[in-house]
């Protein structure tokens, strides 16, 4: 259910709500991160980092995870803010995963590492293909790592090519979305 209702945030900066998600007995509120405090940067960049070095860390060896991490320090995760759609998954008011879409490019995709295989992912998902359709966006692309890869295909993501930058592989996914 889409609600288009602004609620205060704890740490004084205003999300608007935009869908809420049961996963399992737990309620997941989709926000859209509209100003962007240092405090939920850290948690964002923290949830990031965990995810890359717990889930990600799999298919990747730890060169490619420490410089993946370091493009998401908390002020990195401020700048972005400011220039592309930033989803905020949570649940009693703490961030357990995020989104983001530039264009139309989904850029980024994490979940807490506990709270993984919940469809907090898909949830992101969906909003951001709904936020993509409002924008008159046919196309998404997402940069998928080896790990993400199952997910992309089960949103219905196909593979385009691939991309290696030093060691690591991208797969670079496309899908078409109904307008």
């Amino acid at each position: 259910m889409n609600q288009l209702v602004h609620r205060h945030c704890p740490h004084r900066r205003w999300f608007r709500v935009l869908a809420d998600h049961h996963a399992g007995t737990l309620l997941v509120r989709l926000r859209l991160a509209i100003r962007q405090s240092t405090t939920s940067a850290v948690r964002i960049s923290t949830i990031i980092v965990q995810a890359l070095c717990e889930t990600n860390a799999r298919g990747c060896g730890a060169a490619i995870i420490d410089c993946a991490a370091a493009n998401f320090s908390p002020s990195d995760i401020v700048a972005r803010v400011a220039d592309r759609l930033v989803l905020v998954a949570t649940i009693d008011e703490k961030i357990v995963g995020t989104a983001s879409l530039h264009q139309s490019t989904v850029r980024i995709v994490f979940v807490r590492p506990d709270r993984q295989k919940r469809g907090i992912g898909s949830a992101l998902m969906r909003e951001i293909e709904r936020s993509a359709g409002t924008r008159s966006v046919a196309e998404l692309t997402a940069p998928s790592s080896v790990t993400a890869e199952a997910f992309y295909r089960r949103l219905g993501f196909i593979p385009l090519r691939d991309e290696f930058h030093g060691e690591g592989r991208t797969i670079i996914m496309t899908k078409q979305l109904s307008l």
